[in-house]
């Protein structure tokens, strides 16, 4: 999902970003919320509603809006350090609120002005508290039918489901049979659907991101209007400026980037505070003044930090060059680098925590082994999954412009 329109120049306004800026304080003073419920969200296998309205209730998801719709279209970093924060309260809140970010912003830019009537501004909704599920792997098939379509499918991996007001479903447009061509590729429609028109699986039972309530999900035979699809495969955006005429891949990296920056953060934070009083069975030393600890902790906080501040520097750049008009295919690659690299640093940091923290690590209330399940679980997605570092390794070695990236 590659967009066709140019960035608006390098006279963007920016007035909004300083603004944006403080939605960091009001994420940070939501610690308390987030981080009581977690544990509940684990057992429902979903975000509890008290979440959900605070985050909505803060004006969060406004750093994601197009401007036309109230919001603050933040750049990457501000992105980033959102995710970061709400996903060191909790991964599954950090998750959920960045994927649910991304894909209702990606569709309020999209959408015709009919759509966003319906949607963003029916009945005096504020804008900023339309929560959409879903995605963009087109495993639907739609047909055309009257003034919209009629549409079925079975998608996965719904993040979110289950607290959404409407669900995104791509589909390839089919037309006697076979999908349409959009010159060597097929034509996709990305379409947004009333939650209560979708079935949905209750599968989630899984070890990590317990509480996103990423469930299977399908569209029987549903139609649609007009109003709510658009093409998605060579998509225009109709409001909004850079943050749409990005490629998806970069966009949805942001809060992947946060996420696991966020997670390896609490890991750490967990281990530092048990680790002056904390005593091994077979040492009379705190784990603090044991050597080994010491080396394992120390690496592994240089790492995370020395990931964090690649993806900041790598999402400032293709943020940058993207306003001016040089960004290339080599500032995707190495924001993609950034983020599958900020995964591998989160998940050793979660992992040298666990092991110095001991027995006592096991237990279900203790939080530093959700921090290990959570990175676990996020580093299965395929934005970060091993398949980023050939994707990356092809542009580097100039054999050509991979896809997803």
């Amino acid at each position: 999902m590659v967009p066709t329109a140019p960035p608006t120049g390098s006279d963007e306004v920016t007035s909004n970003q300083q603004a944006a800026r403080d939605l960091l304080s009001r994420a940070e003073a939501l610690a308390s919320i987030v981080e009581d419920e977690a544990p509940a969200a684990e057992a429902a296998g979903t975000l509890q509603a008290k979440t959900v309205e605070a985050i909505r209730d803060a004006g969060l998801l406004k750093a994601f809006l197009p401007v036309e719709l109230g919001g603050y279209e933040c750049d990457l970093s501000t992105l980033v350090a959102l995710v970061a924060e709400l996903s060191r309260q909790d991964g599954s809140a950090g998750w959920c609120f960045g994927m649910n970010g991304v894909i209702t912003s990606i569709c309020a830019a999209h959408l015709p002005d009919e759509g966003i009537e319906l949607i963003y501004r029916s009945k005096g909704t504020d804008p900023s508290r339309v929560l959409m599920a879903g995605g963009f792997p087109p495993l639907g098939r739609a047909v055309r039918e009257g003034e919209g379509w009629r549409v079925s499918g079975d998608f996965r991996f719904g993040s979110g489901i289950m607290h959404a007001d409407h669900v995104v479903c791509t589909a390839l447009q089919m037309e006697n049979g076979v999908p349409v061509m959009d010159g060597a590729l097929p034509l996709m429609r990305t379409f947004v659907v009333p939650r209560d028109q979708v079935r949905v699986d209750d599968n989630w039972q899984v070890s990590g991101l317990e509480g996103t309530g990423s469930c299977d999900y399908h569209l029987d035979d549903v139609w649609l209007p007009d109003a709510l699809t658009f093409v998605s495969s060579h998509p225009h955006p109709e409001r909004g400026r850079s943050l749409y005429t990005l490629p998806l891949i970069s966009v949805a990296s942001a809060p992947h980037s946060g996420f696991a920056l966020g997670v390896g953060r609490r890991a750490l934070e967990e281990i530092e505070a048990i680790a002056t009083d904390r005593h091994r069975l077979a040492s009379s030393a705190p784990l603090a003044q044991r050597p080994a600890f010491q080396q394992n902790y120390a690496r592994a906080r240089t790492r995370l930090d020395a990931a964090q501040s690649l993806v900041n520097l790598t999402a400032d750049s293709l943020h940058e060059s993207h306003l001016d008009g040089t960004l290339n295919i080599n500032h995707r690659a190495a924001f993609s680098a950034a983020t599958t690299n900020a995964y591998e640093s989160a998940l050793e940091a979660a992992q040298v925590a666990f092991r110095a923290a001991g027995g006592a690590a096991i237990y279900r209330s203790v939080r530093l082994q959700r921090c290990l399940r959570d990175i676990q679980a996020g580093a299965q997605h395929l934005v970060p999954g091993d398949e980023s570092w050939e994707r990356v390794a092809q542009v580097w070695l100039g054999l050509g412009d991979p896809p997803m990236l």
